[in-house]
């Protein structure tokens, strides 16, 4: 019988399927529920020494002379310490040593609990990788662990063979009652050396596919498109992407504001078999309403660094190569063709969504910035709704969109702007809020960095963080601006750096149709469009264009159950206006 202690079963799992069955073992508690566990299992071969740095020795030995990874585990605290003479030797002459190091609870660490120490990362400098593995409450803890056992397995002979460390919580060593342990999710990586395309191309046959492309900046552009739209052109696939992976066909479906609508019903349905991504970050919902927990479905990742980006919580595959490699090896000698069945299902659900008529907002000056941004230019979108709205119009394909999307923060956006619009002649914009711009105004004391008559900055001035007021509103928190919006009175043309810009400026639709001729028309100078919008009235607007484009039959279940019947009048009347 196996132990019920849940981050070991997945251990276990793991450790088979990676292959990985030489045990030296040293006694103690706290790994007894890993340790009597193998020791029933076949699979596994074992020895036991009592002295951990022996142990650890002998391992290593074994190690060298199968040229293959040799597990050593212990109990808690200082026992772990022994390891690192032969852990040193390991990382040294890459040699694949698997610390199995069992701990404690951490929130009684340091206050008179016997046995622990800081175990997480002690290792450090001496090792390929490490992950610390809790004790399984929830399903996040469930698929932290399943993802970082797997990364840390991975590292064993990526790049070069070595040493790892996987420190696993066991507060209570449970019980023996589990007859056999489940099988988890491996995560496999294939290079150039172990990949069998043949074999890859037979899992894609008659597969619903789903290529998701994110943030992309690729110098080699014109080739990834090429091998993309052969993809597209053989499989059963919908390609799903924003502005900000700069990849662009007619064909290819923007999915932001669908990830914003979308009921979970419906992306049940729009569930692929198969899910393929490359590129950075996706800025879309659509990575919430597709996820492991939610539908079963196999994803791969493309990375040139065969790194694990596990954002739809259900990676079984990397595949270490540039993305135009990938896709050009996928197609080659494939006879099928895409008839388009799976996009159908998509297209049909986006070609629901309708903008309709837009009170003067910030909503309806972005959509109608990027109605005119000339092509062959350059955008820079600071945060959140910059990013978010822009993303649900089309913008030239000649247009090159970036953003800080990696950490997505309200910091730098200027700056990073400035200097991107340093280092080419191409009109560049910048689309950013009052809180943004007035948080980065240092951007403004160099005056040399906005001289450059190619610069164009479009400000939204609400008079507060919009973000708070869709998040929140004043009816939930009405000192909302107080405090958490950052409420303000200051007007852009009042700051720092306005003195060597032609200032404009919009308060309503007819000013701003006025100015936006202006603003993207050649000048002397920089260019500063600030535009006047209400933060709570802003937020309503983009909130009541969600509840008017998400599928009635879904959205009325979860809306009766939701609110007060008070509240359901008035968003039928929303939903009559649509």
């Amino acid at each position: 019988m196996y132990t019920n202690v849940r981050n070991v079963q997945i251990l276990i799992s793991l450790l088979k399927q990676f292959n990985i069955k030489y045990f030296v073992n040293s006694p103690g508690t706290r790994n007894t529920p890993l340790v009597h566990s193998i020791e029933q299992d076949p699979f596994f071969k074992c020895y036991s020494i009592v002295d951990e740095r022996s142990a650890a020795y002998f391992a290593l030995g074994l190690s060298e002379a199968l040229d293959e990874p040799v597990c050593v585990t212990c109990t808690a605290a200082t026992a772990t310490c022994n390891y690192m003479p032969a852990i040193k030797e390991a990382y040294e002459r890459n040699i694949q040593l698997v610390a199995l190091t069992s701990d404690r609870e951490t929130y009684s660490m340091f206050h008179m609990q016997d046995q622990s120490i800081n175990q997480v990362d002690m290792y450090k400098g001496y090792i390929n990788y490490s992950v610390d593995i809790p004790a399984i409450l929830n399903q996040e803890d469930e698929w932290f662990a399943n993802r970082s056992i797997n990364e840390a397995f991975l590292e064993l002979n990526h790049k070069r063979k070595g040493p790892i460390q996987i420190n696993y919580h066991v507060p209570s060593w449970g019980a023996f009652c589990v007859k056999e342990i489940p099988k988890e999710r491996k995560i496999t990586r294939y290079d150039k050396n172990n990949v069998n395309w043949k074999e890859i191309k037979e899992k894609l046959k008659d597969k619903k596919i789903l290529v998701v492309c994110g943030m992309n900046y690729n110098n080699n552009e014109k080739n990834l498109q090429n091998s993309v739209k052969e993809f597209y052109d053989k499989y059963n696939t919908a390609i799903v992407l924003d502005n900000y992976a700069n990849i662009n066909d007619q064909s290819y479906i923007n999915a932001s504001v669908l990830g914003d609508v979308l009921m979970k019903e419906e992306a049940q349905v729009l569930a692929p078999e198969i899910m393929i991504t490359f590129g950075k970050v996706f800025y879309s919902p659509v990575k919430e309403k597709f996820n492991g927990r939610r539908q079963n479905f196999e994803h791969w990742h493309i990375d040139e660094n065969g790194i694990v980006i596990d954002g739809f919580r259900n990676l079984t595959k990397i595949f270490e190569c540039k993305p135009e490699t990938f896709f050009t090896e996928i197609v080659k000698d494939v006879n099928s063709e895409n008839r388009y069945e799976y996009e159908q299902l998509w297209k049909k659900r986006i070609n629901k969504i309708k903008i309709g008529d837009l009170p003067f907002s910030n909503f309806s000056v972005i959509r109608d910035f990027c109605k005119v941004i000339p092509k062959n230019s350059i955008l820079h979108a600071s945060v959140l709704n910059s990013i978010r709205i822009t993303n649900y119009f089309k913008i030239d394909e000649s247009v090159k969109c970036y953003a800080n999307v990696g950490a997505d923060g309200i910091d730098g956006a200027f700056s990073t702007f400035l200097g991107q619009a340093n280092k080419t002649d191409k009109m560049s914009f910048l689309l950013i809020g009052d809180l943004s711009y007035l948080y980065d105004l240092n951007a403004c004391l160099n005056v040399n960095k906005i001289k450059n008559r190619n610069i164009r900055i479009l400000i939204i001035n609400n008079y507060a963080g919009a973000e708070f007021h869709k998040n929140f509103g004043l009816l939930m928190i009405p000192t909302l601006n107080l405090h958490i919006a950052a409420g303000h009175n200051t007007k852009i043309e009042e700051t720092t750096g306005m003195e060597n810009v032609e200032y404009l400026a919009a308060k309503n639709q007819e000013e701003l149709n006025k100015n936006l001729k202006k603003f993207i028309d050649e000048s002397e100078k920089p260019v500063v469009l600030e535009v006047f919008t209400n933060a709570n009235m802003d937020a309503q607007i983009l909130k009541d264009f969600w509840i008017r484009n998400r599928n009635e039959k879904f959205y009325k279940k979860i809306v009766r159950k939701l609110l007060p019947k008070k509240y359901i009048a008035k968003l039928k009347k929303i939903l009559k206006r649509g």
